[in-house]
C-alpha cells in the first residue's frame, strides 16, 4: 500500500483538527508536528472539529497509532490498607511505570513519534531528564528514525544507558536543566533537524487522554486523580480524556524545590530562579512551557496543587516498596507524599475515589 505524502496527510489531518495558538485560538496553515510556535510566539494546541474526538481521538491522519510497542492499558492496583490509612473511601495506583520503556512518556511518544513519521520524518532532536528522553529514543528506534536526545550529565545513569541503548546519539549538557533544552533547540536550528519536544508539543499531552478511560473500564469510580508533575503534560491529558459524566479532579504534586505550576495555579508568578536542587529530578522543570495550560486543567477540574519536601518523596518511596510492593522513582513517590497533604487540607474528602499516577520505575535510578 503507497504511504500518503505529507500533503495528504495535512489534509487527512485537516479534517479532524486544527493547530491553534494557545491563546489567541489563531490557527497554524499546516498542522504538522515542526510548527512548535505561532507568528507571535505562542505554542500550539489542539482543537479538534469534532466533539467526540476531543476525548476519544488522537491528532493524526488516521484512528490508529502507526508507531506501537504495546504502550497503555497499566494495571491499575487498589491499595485498600493505604486507603484507610490515608482516610478516604478508595485508591488505587495506576502503575505507569508498566509501560515498554518504564515511564508513562511512552503514552506521548507514541503518539508524537507516530505523527511524525506521518510526516515523513526520518531524524528528530529531543531534550530530557532521562524518562522522555528514553521513550522517544526507543520509539524512535521503532519508527526506523536516527533520534538526538539531550539531557543533563547530572541525570539519572539508568536513563542515560536506555537512551543509548535504543541506539539514539545523546548529548550530555552541563548545568541546570533548562541548559539542555537550550542547547537541544540551537542544536536542531543549526542542523536544521525537528526538535520534536515532547514538553513543547500539543500531540505528546494528546496521548495520555486514554488513562482515563482505561481507569473507567477498570471499574474504579474516580473522583480525583493526583500526579506529579513537571511539564504538566499528565494534568493536561486527564483532563482532556475526561467526559461530562466522568470528569475526576485532576491534582497537581510538585517539589518544594520547584513550583512553577503551583504558582500558574494560584495565579502567582514563579521565577526560574527560584529553582532549588531536589531528588525529584523528573519533575524539576523550572520553565514548563504548557505551564498555564497545566494549570487551567488543574483548576477547570475543580483540583488543586500541593508541594512536597524531598524527604517525604523518599520516605514514600521506600514505605511503597517494602510495605506495598512498588517499586517507583522517587518523582512518582511525590504524589502519595502530596495525597497525604491533600487529605490533611480537606481538599480531598474522606468519600474520596483516588488514583495515584505512578509514573517511572524505580529500576532507573540509585537509591542512594
Amino acid at each position: 500500500m503507497r504511504n500518503p505524502g505529507p500533503s495528504e496527510v495535512f489534509e487527512a489531518r485537516s479534517a479532524r483538527f486544527e493547530l491553534v495558538s494557545a491563546f489567541s485560538g489563531k490557527a497554524a496553515d499546516v498542522p504538522s508536528v515542526r510548527q512548535l510556535f505561532s507568528d507571535d510566539g505562542e505554542i500550539y494546541d489542539i482543537r479538534y472539529l469534532n466533539a467526540k474526538d476531543a476525548v476519544a481521538g488522537l491528532p493524526l491522519a488516521r484512528d490508529e497509532v502507526c508507531v506501537d510497542l504495546g504502550q497503555g492499558n497499566t494495571p491499575l492496583v487498589r491499595l485498600d490498607k493505604l486507603a484507610k490509612e490515608f482516610g478516604v473511601e478508595a485508591l488505587a495506583a495506576k502503575l505507569e511505570f508498566c509501560s515498554p520503556t518504564g515511564s508513562f512518556k511512552d503514552r506521548g511518544s507514541a503518539v508524537l513519534v507516530s505523527a511524525a513519521k506521518e510526516e515523513g520524518v526520518s531524524e528528530f532532536v529531543e531534550d530530557s531528564s532521562g524518562n522522555a528522553g528514553a521513550s522517544m529514543a526507543a520509539y524512535a528506534a521503532r519508527a526506523g528514525m536516527q533520534s538526538h536526545i539531550f539531557a543533563p550529565s547530572s541525570a539519572a545513569q539508568g536513563k542515560l544507558d536506555q537512551i543509548r541503548v535504543f541506539g539514539a546519539e545523546l548529548h550530555l549538557i552541563d548545568g541546570p536543566r533548562q541548559a539542555a533544552t537550550d542547547a537541544a533547540m540551537e542544536f536542531a536550528e543549526r542542523e536544521g533537524i525537528p526538535y520534536l519536544s515532547h514538553a513543547l508539543s500539543p500531540w505528546f499531552a494528546e496521548g495520555v487522554k486514554a488513562m482515563v478511560a482505561e481507569i473507567r473500564d477498570a471499574g474504579f469510580a474516580a473522583t480525583d486523580i493526583v500526579a506529579p508533575a513537571g511539564n504538566g503534560a499528565l494534568l493536561i491529558g486527564s483532563y482532556a480524556g475526561s467526559t461530562d459524566d466522568n470528569r475526576p479532579r485532576v491534582h497537581c504534586v510538585q517539589s518544594k524545590a520547584v513550583q512553577p505550576l503551583l504558582r500558574a495555579i494560584s495565579n502567582e508568578n514563579w521565577n526560574a530562579s527560584e529553582a532549588r536542587p531536589t531528588v525529584a529530578s523528573g519533575i524539576s522543570v523550572s520553565l514548563p512551557p504548557r505551564a498555564q495550560q497545566a494549570a487551567r486543567a488543574v483548576v477547570d477540574s475543580g483540583g488543586t496543587g500541593v508541594a512536597v519536601p524531598d524527604e517525604a518523596m523518599l520516605a514514600w518511596r521506600d514505605r511503597l516498596a517494602s510495605e506495598v510492593g512498588i517499586f517507583c522513582e522517587v518523582t512518582s513517590a511525590a504524589a502519595f507524599a502530596g495525597l497525604k497533604e491533600l487529605v490533611r487540607t480537606g481538599a480531598i474528602g474522606e468519600d474520596a475515589g483516588v488514583v495515584v499516577v505512578v509514573t517511572g520505575s524505580g529500576l532507573k535510578e540509585p537509591l542512594s
